[in-house]
């Protein structure tokens, strides 16, 4: 049977067991939505003539009709057919089998039409022919970018422009290999957009006027906002940030004590960069998200900070023993001279020091008192032991 002590401590870790729950409660992410389904389009007024592995091909940009939206697609299986006004749901990457998407989802980020569009041409070091629409320079820059998707997924060339050809004329064509150059030679991995939003840790602590952290935060693709209440949110050189983006980290401050709560809040949970799989028995094409859709997802976290430690008050330093004062010694005074000034430390008082004489007197009157001191203990000591006997 457990006694009383045993029920105590049971009790507490059941208060710890049920506190660390709640807390797994707090870092939950965002309950996610059911994979989002969409129809796969081509969109009319966008076909261009490109050669691609040494062959002329020409294509359409593609989109999804997610929830009555058109968003921007592309193909990232060259050689499968895609499966026009065919349904596609949301996928994962590792569902895809497709390879280099974490380099893909870097074109994305910086490509169309994420991107803006006269800083992706300038990072390109293209230049747009003359008079010519903003309709027909963003169907330059999503081919620039889908030959830059290709060239991850299946490894595709796009080939020099060839006269008489029938291809894209000259100078659009190289807006288009410009473009796809800067984006496959730029690409760096990149984290899997999710669904849903959270942050990990779900709680943190630290003293007053530091940093806790770091936070990482995970979700959908483009800008996840933050808002801080009882403290800010700082990058790892201490720089105040509203905002961060998925797989990015950030710290929380606070000048006094208590707790600060952080929300983050990204505007589209199914965003550029998710996979979209063709629903039916046939193979199909493979898409993944350009733009993004859906609804805010928000996830929050929470730092604890603390009173800094006092410092201990530093133990006072043994003090060296002051050396004892010599014992002058007595000059013959000649009758009538006052005596010469002693240099021994004077006692308390200001009193002229103890010597000769005195001081022998002193010593012998503590020698009695001892002894006498002695023979009272001796004689206590009888008396208790004839007591209890």
């Amino acid at each position: 049977m457990i006694g009383q002590r045993g029920r105590r401590w049971a009790r507490i870790a059941l208060a710890t067991v049920a506190g660390g729950a709640l807390a797994l409660g707090v870092a939950a992410p965002a309950v996610a939505e059911e994979a989002a389904t969409g129809v796969a389009k081509s969109v009319a007024g966008t076909t261009v003539t490109l050669k691609l592995n040494g062959e002329k091909k020409s294509t359409s940009q593609l989109a999804l009709k997610i929830g009555g939206k058109l968003v921007p697609a592309f193909c990232i299986d060259y050689h499968t057919n895609v499966a026009l006004n065919g349904k596609y749901e949301e996928g994962t990457w590792d569902e895809s089998q497709v390879k280099n998407l974490a380099r893909v989802q870097w074109v994305l980020t910086h490509g169309y039409p994420n991107a803006d569009a006269t800083a992706l041409l300038a990072a390109a070091g293209a230049t747009l022919p003359a008079d010519l629409s903003d309709k027909r320079r963003d169907n330059l820059l999503y081919f620039g970018t889908q030959t830059a998707v290709w060239h991850f997924s299946d490894g595709v060339t796009l080939d020099a422009w060839q006269q008489g050809g029938g291809l894209l004329g000259k100078k659009q064509y190289e807006v288009v290999q410009k473009v796809r150059d800067y984006l496959v030679a730029n690409a760096t991995d990149q984290p899997e957009p999710k669904a849903e939003l959270s942050i990990d840790p779900a709680t943190a602590t630290a003293t007053a006027g530091e940093k806790a952290g770091p936070f990482t935060v995970k979700g959908p693709a483009g800008e996840i906002a933050l808002a801080v209440t009882g403290g800010g949110a700082v990058d790892a050189e201490g720089a105040p940030v509203t905002s961060t983006t998925n797989g990015g980290q950030f710290w929380l401050t606070a000048e006094g004590t208590g707790t600060a709560t952080v929300t983050a809040s990204a505007a589209d949970s199914v965003s550029f960069g998710r996979v979209f799989l063709f629903t039916g028995k046939r193979a199909a094409q493979k898409l993944i998200l350009g733009g993004s859709t859906g609804s805010t997802v928000t996830a929050e976290a929470a730092a604890t900070f603390t009173a800094a430690p006092e410092s201990p008050s530093p133990s006072p330093s043994a003090e060296s023993p002051s050396p004892s004062p010599s014992t002058p010694v007595e000059s013959p005074s000649t009758p009538g001279e006052s005596p010469a000034p002693s240099t021994s430390p004077a006692s308390n008082g200001g009193d002229l020091p103890l010597t000769g004489s005195p001081i022998a007197a002193a010593v012998a009157a503590g020698l009695v008192l001892l002894a006498a001191g002695a023979v009272t203990v001796l004689l206590v000591r009888r008396r208790r032991v004839r007591f209890t006997a």
